[in-house]
């Protein structure tokens, strides 16, 4: 991955970046979706706490899955004849409370990342799922130069 600018993508935060950009967030429970516009060389990255807002007021942001989505369409002022151009991936959403995983709850990091396939598919966009679930945190990468979206897991210390 080439690093040139790198533009950190916090909790709640969605972010655009273009050529010469290195998106970065990190993620745990959280979901992060990436979008990759190449025929425009724009690409945005959310990244996601919570599946669903209970208001409906819009603001740009991504607090809530179901506000990142807008939010990433709007930044990059996708319109419906643009969709298929853009590639869509999602990452994160693990079980960051192990003990959960053995009692079989459905737990914040799956509700994030149902919340994602649904408001991507309200949406009409296709996504790919890169690194999704388990129990470890990860980092997702876009690099804005190559458009190459990438995801590593951290090592577990316990």
């Amino acid at each position: 991955m080439v690093s040139g600018n790198e533009i950190h993508v916090n909790i709640g935060e969605v972010k655009v970046g273009k050529n010469g950009d290195l998106l970065k967030t990190i993620l745990g429970s959280c979901v992060g979706i990436a979008f990759v516009w190449k025929n425009k060389g724009l690409f945005g990255l959310a990244h996601c706490l919570l599946p669903e807002a209970n208001e409906s007021t819009f603001l740009i942001g991504a607090k809530y899955v179901s506000q990142a989505v807008p939010s990433l369409i709007a930044l990059l002022k996708v319109r419906p004849e643009n969709i298929k151009e853009i590639e869509v991936f999602i990452a994160g959403g693990a079980n960051m409370m192990s003990q959960l995983a053995r009692q079989n709850v459905d737990h914040i990091g799956l509700q994030n990342l149902a919340a994602a396939k649904k408001y991507l598919e309200l949406n009409g966009f296709k996504f790919r799922e890169i690194d999704v679930g388990g129990e470890e945190g990860r980092q997702m990468l876009i690099d804005c130069t190559s458009g190459q979206v990438s995801v590593s897991r951290f090592q577990k210390t316990i």
